[in-house]
């Protein structure tokens, strides 16, 4: 019998993790759950193995995840008492029929040398091509324990004949930090923050879509009015509020580089004076500090909308794949969320207006709603150290 820290845990994240925020968050909140279940000896795949020692310490193990160390992968499986497979979006084959077969490589290897597997609280779907149907199904089946965040993956799970699994939410809701809430920032103005992506994706084949986007797949007509038209937002918000507008990458990544996004809107506002973008990288902590100083936070990235509701920030969010939608409508804030195909400057304004308006009242609102999810999100430690002293035990 071992204790529990002498295990040795794998963690398994979505290619290209490092750069997003959102996946940096996760990481944290599982690294903490780790710590209070009291697990010394942690391996992390990374693409960017420096990034990841520096954001989450030196006690981690990183392994890099590039094509000339996948070699050395049946070797660091077979070594693990348990693989942690986790992140955002897992399993999706929207961007490329070849994204599923390489996120699960770990898994099923793992599956093949019957080492345990827990599948931590990701996001899974949409998966409608038979052949990512087929190795979602034969990775995630036979897993010690299974958990996720939401409705959507439940439905998936259900429809490749998986049954038992835990719904919880997403792990950033339990992230702990300095401060549980955000107080009111004391601006002289309305600050507010957008954190963009780049929306109307293109459907990828067997080609992803990253490789497309540096050919004609790059010219997406609605996206380019979705840049205008937010451009035009802020001015509206600069000329009637005198608003402070702070553009938020969050995913600086090989793709999409949220970067270049808050450029290209930069480009279009005619108030550049009024207007910044935060494109150093700030690492989880100081991205905080920042959403700290917001009145208000726009986001397409959907770990943005759960960090406002993690922290009882007012948010507006502009959903392309009904992810933010569903998050939203877990707390009934479905006023609370504009479809990327409808926005538009007048409805964006208006909206952010109101809700510039409602102040403190909408923040205790916010924190109220939040409390349920976080709530929820710590069953995600009290499954995970219940599988770890299984595993410990035998």
């Amino acid at each position: 019998m071992k204790s529990l820290s002498e295990l040795k845990i794998l963690i398994d994240r979505i290619p290209f993790a490092e750069g997003n925020l959102g996946e940096e968050a996760i990481l944290a909140s599982l690294l903490q759950d780790l710590k209070e279940c009291g697990v010394t000896d942690v391996s992390v795949i990374s693409n960017m193995p420096d990034r990841t020692r520096s954001r989450h310490g030196s006690s981690i193990k990183v392994i890099t995840d590039k094509p000339g160390n996948w070699a050395a992968f049946p070797a660091q499986v077979k070594r693990a008492d348990i693989l942690i497979w986790g992140g955002g979006h897992m399993l999706q084959d929207r961007s490329s029929q070849l994204y599923i077969p390489c996120v699960v490589r770990n898994l099923m290897l793992a599956k093949i040398m019957r080492i345990p597997r827990f599948i931590y609280a990701p996001g899974m779907g949409p998966v409608v091509n038979h052949l990512g149907r087929s190795l979602s199904a034969a990775a995630i089946k036979g897993s010690r324990e299974i958990v996720i965040r939401d409705d959507s993956s439940a439905g998936f799970l259900n429809s490749i004949g998986i049954q038992r699994f835990h719904k919880t939410a997403d792990p950033v809701f339990s992230l702990k930090t300095d401060a549980d809430d955000l107080p009111p920032p004391d601006n002289d103005h309305p600050v507010v923050g957008f954190a963009p992506r780049r929306l109307f994706y293109r459907k990828g084949s067997i080609i992803p879509v990253k490789w497309q986007l540096g050919s004609s797949a790059d010219q997406n007509p609605e996206f380019e009015r979705f840049v205008r038209e937010t451009a035009s937002a802020c001015d509206q918000l600069i000329e009637k509020r005198k608003t402070e507008i702070i553009l938020l990458p969050m995913d600086l990544g090989p793709n999409p580089r949220d970067d270049l996004i808050c450029k290209q809107i930069f480009q279009n506002v005619k108030n550049k004076e009024n207007v910044s973008i935060i494109d150093n990288d700030p690492p989880l902590n100081d991205f905080i500090k920042i959403l700290g100083s917001l009145d208000l936070l726009v986001s397409a990235r959907l770990h943005g909308i759960i960090m406002s509701l993690r922290f009882g920030l007012p948010f507006i969010g502009i959903d392309s794949d009904g992810k933010i939608a569903q998050m939203a409508g877990m707390v009934d804030c479905h006023g609370r969320v504009i479809k990327d195909k409808q926005f538009s400057a007048e409805n964006f304004c208006d909206l952010a207006l109101q809700t510039l308006g409602q102040g403190s009242s909408l923040r205790q609102e916010l924190r109220n709603k939040g409390k349920i999810l976080r709530d929820r999100a710590r069953d995600n430690r009290l499954i995970l150290n219940r599988c770890l002293g299984e595993i410990a035990r035998n």
